[in-house]
């Protein structure tokens, strides 16, 4: 299985990352990030993916999103006092997303229910792809995948699930096949950057915005 040129070109600057890193510890640490950057650097220089090839038992290449037993699934949820209208059309309106999701530098949203994402990769590298909203709810569900080509395969949901006190749970899950597969989002956890504790910061970013900005606007338009 080959890889494309942008996840080769951060494959080989994880690596050597790792590498460097590796030098300047001891003990088994060392060992594994050396064994981990020398096979992602060899990984950018044949194309090959020598880590985790075995493991990838799903043979179709013409799937869009994250192809089954390949990708790192996360998820997170938060209880937000606001109702689930107000907050699915807020995240609906895709362009929005940026000011409340970290990593997120913009989103374009394009014809019918495409978009165009930019974020924020390791060692400065801005990752993007193409995204279609594959199934939608009004108030309740939106669920999208990466389009073919995409520098991270994804694909994820987000749900709106309203309580009996008037709150909505909003649900996320993500799954995603990173450039540097399985293996680099084992490394990024022990470098201290989890996928799930960023997941869950970005919800709590959200809850925050909305229960400051979303629900008193939606209060204050009621009373005009």
């Amino acid at each position: 299985m080959n890889d494309s040129n942008p996840e080769r070109v951060l494959s080989g600057i994880i690596g050597i990352g790792l590498a460097a890193a590796g030098l300047a510890r001891r003990g088994w640490v060392r060992w594994a990030f050396l064994a981990v950057g020398g096979s992602l650097v060899l990984r950018a220089l044949t194309g090959l993916r020598p880590i985790y090839q075995p493991l990838d038992s799903d043979k179709r290449r013409d799937r869009s999103g994250v192809p089954g037993n390949r990708g790192t699934r996360i998820e997170a949820s938060v209880e937000i006092n606001c109702d689930a209208e107000t907050l699915f059309g807020f995240w609906r309106n895709l362009e929005q997303l940026p000011r409340v999701m970290r990593h997120v530098e913009s989103v374009e949203e394009g014809a019918g229910k495409l978009s165009h994402w930019k974020v924020a990769g390791p060692a400065g590298q801005t990752l993007e792809w193409d995204a279609e909203i594959i199934n939608e709810r009004q108030g309740r569900l939106i669920a999208w995948q990466s389009l073919p080509g995409a520098s991270v395969s994804n694909a994820g949901s987000v749900r709106f699930e309203p309580t009996r006190h008037g709150a909505t749970r909003v649900k996320v899950a993500l799954e995603f096949d990173p450039p540097a597969g399985s293996v680099g989002t084992a490394v990024a956890g022990l470098l201290g950057n989890s996928p799930q504790s960023d997941l869950m910061g970005d919800l709590q970013r959200f809850k925050m915005f909305a229960e400051a900005e979303l629900r008193d606007s939606r209060g204050r338009a009621q009373l005009l």
